[in-house]
């Protein structure tokens, strides 16, 4: 059993950082409970002790029972599966007449007969401390034993809660603490204040998503009026131009500028519509690249 030597160990030293001794399923034999039980003795940091499914027998179980009578600190022991039979259940029963710490005990699957059940049952009458004997898989017919047991079980988790301060958290039994008044008041404050935050928040958001929408529309009707604006002053500077030169020759055919000419030129010329020469121009331009064609224009 190598890992029984450091745990031992540890137990004997009371070591701070051990609260809690985790050996079920280690095949712990009886001879292992007694080393145990003497490092128990003088331990002052274990709180909880699991030897479930072990090879511990009666005469193990009562060594162990007897050395944790005087222990002040170890809340809770379980023993489940393993075979104390009812001579075991009675050494239990002996420990928790002496002992008032122990608030759980495990002690299923052990053979425990009617009798072992009646000694816990009333061993209980003048315990006030343990609040939880978990029994099922035994041998216990006796309902009427089974139901005292429940019922001092009962009792006892009632003084425990009552017992504890109302703004004690941490336990099952324990009572939530009220909230005062002023509490309450100041909570609802805040979650009206939260609600309100909320929805203005939202409303805030609507806004912006409205003003960036007005303002997409006004810069696109802006850039349509400033199309609309240049494209009215060039028809205006076309019609004085022209007014200008009809004026200036009486009966003379309408000019237009070379740049106008020229552009006219060459659309008739990419799109088919033009002269022989300009066909003739076409086609000694198919050699040339894109600079000389627009040099041409």
């Amino acid at each position: 059993m190598l890992f029984f030597k450091p745990v031992l160990s540890q137990v004997s030293s009371n070591d701070p950082n051990v609260t809690t001794l985790q050996l079920s399923h280690k095949k712990l034999t009886d001879k292992l409970l007694v080393q145990l039980s003497d490092a128990l003795q003088t331990n002052s940091t274990i709180n909880e002790i699991w030897l479930t499914n072990n090879y511990i027998s009666e005469s193990g179980a009562g060594y162990f029972a007897n050395a944790l009578e005087n222990n002040t600190t170890v809340t809770e022991v379980y023993l489940g599966g393993n075979k104390i039979g009812t001579k075991g259940a009675l050494s239990v029963a002996n420990l928790l007449q002496r002992n008032r710490v122990i608030r759980e005990v495990g002690l299923e699957d052990n053979d425990i007969c009617d009798g072992g059940a009646k000694a816990l049952a009333e061993a209980l009458v003048g315990n006030d401390t343990l609040q939880t004997l978990k029994l099922n898989g035994n041998k216990i017919n006796s309902e009427e034993t089974l139901k005292s047991i429940k019922e001092i079980l009962q009792k006892n988790r009632d003084a425990a809660r009552k017992k504890l301060p109302p703004s004690h958290q941490g336990t099952a039994i324990s009572k939530p603490p009220k909230k005062s008044s002023s509490s309450r008041k100041s909570r609802s404050r805040s979650d009206k204040d939260r609600s309100k935050s909320g929805s203005g928040g939202e409303k805030e958001r609507d806004r912006d998503r409205d003003r960036e929408r007005r303002s997409r529309i006004s810069s696109s009707q802006s850039k349509s009026t400033t199309a609309a604006e240049a494209a009215s002053s060039l028809a205006t500077a076309s019609a004085a131009t022209s007014d200008a030169a009809g004026s200036s020759s009486p009966g003379a055919q309408p000019t237009t500028s070379p740049s106008t000419s020229g552009f006219k030129k060459f659309t008739n010329f990419l799109s088919g519509n033009s002269s022989n020469k300009d066909v003739a121009k076409k086609d000694s331009l198919k050699n040339h690249d894109y600079e000389k064609v627009s040099a041409f224009v």
